[in-house]
């Protein structure tokens, strides 16, 4: 349950509300676009080195069309809010949710004083951990995976109708409460309940309602994902070639098609990403993960790492040891 205090804060009029008001419901685009551009730059709003935020959506303006360049999942606290998406009028409601990927240029409809909304600013690594530990079929991991290395200009979003989904509601209400009154490692907090409320929607396929274009070549892509992710460490083309019934070269097209990748290169992302979990999450030895990630040479995954990360697997373990102490 939110405190009345927070509750009383929430309908106050924040000073962009106010600059919205006295501008006759016209935004200062300034603040969230740089100069000639419509893509609301998550730098605008929060720290560069910040993975994801919560901002209160600034009520009295519609927001003209414009793309993001991070995922955006708003949530309708109270009264509702109407997007609009390939000329499509989408109206989201108290309790519902929607989650648009990097892609999707939409337009929102003018918002009144009961109109309470929360966005959630994410970058896509912020998701990573969640694709690993999941189902690979659900449909919000599916998502995140297109969002992840997908480059094509699709206009996906999910809508999620959890206004009966108690368990939801309490993480959202505690992510609220978190935001206004924020406690010792709040940050932290903020992160994990994040990921608490993504796991819930996750666990709920019922409660989604998908909005997307579903052509073959997309389905494939999904298909050379989820092998990829799931069999990075001794998968390769020729094995995927044969499971698929598709020849390589058709493969190679694709993936470079959505994801500007090769096969190489997608295998060694997720490698790497699998690395760094071990690095933070066990005590292993660097030579042990190297080789629980599907490399045997170690000069060459010392290489490969410190190109990505700057730095190196036991320089990048202690600097995330001091982080979060």
């Amino acid at each position: 349950m939110i405190k009345q205090e927070i509750l009383d804060e929430l309908i106050t009029f924040t000073d962009e509300e106010i600059d919205n008001l006295n501008m006759k419901h016209k935004i200062d685009k300034s603040i969230y676009m740089h100069e000639n551009s419509n893509v609301i730059d998550y730098r605008k709003l929060h720290d560069e080195d910040r993975l994801f935020s919560v901002r209160k959506h600034a009520r009295f303006a519609q927001y003209p069309m414009h793309r993001h360049n991070y995922i955006e999942l708003s949530y309708v606290y109270s009264g509702s809010m109407t997007h609009v998406i390939s000329g499509k009028k989408i109206t989201i409601q108290q309790g519902e949710l929607i989650l648009l990927n990097q892609n999707v240029e939409h337009e929102i409809l003018f918002t009144g004083e009961d109109d309470i909304i929360f966005n959630f600013i994410i970058q896509p690594e912020f998701l990573e951990f969640l694709s690993s530990i999941v189902d690979t079929d659900n449909e919000v991991v599916r998502f995140i995976f297109q969002a992840l290395y997908s480059y094509d200009d699709t206009k996906e979003f999910l809508v999620f109708h959890e206004s009966n989904n108690l368990v939801a509601l309490d993480y959202i209400e505690l992510i609220i409460s978190e935001l206004y009154r924020p406690q010792m490692n709040a940050r932290v907090s903020l992160k994990l309940l994040v990921g608490l409320l993504l796991t819930e929607l996750m666990n709920h396929p019922e409660n989604i309602q998908t909005h997307k274009s579903e052509s073959s070549e997309r389905v494939l892509m999904s298909r050379i994902l989820k092998y990829v992710h799931t069999k990075y460490k001794e998968g390769s083309l020729v094995v995927l070639s044969k499971q698929l019934g598709i020849a390589d070269y058709k493969i190679c097209k694709v993936i470079k098609k959505y994801t500007k990748s090769t096969f190489i290169q997608l295998v060694q992302e997720e490698r790497l990403k699998n690395a760094v979990q071990l690095l933070i999450s066990t005590t292993l030895p660097v030579v042990d993960i190297m080789e629980e990630v599907g490399y045997e040479n170690i000069t060459y995954f010392y290489k490969i790492f410190k190109k990505k990360y700057q730095m190196t697997p036991s320089v990048y373990r202690e600097t995330y040891k001091k982080e979060i102490k």
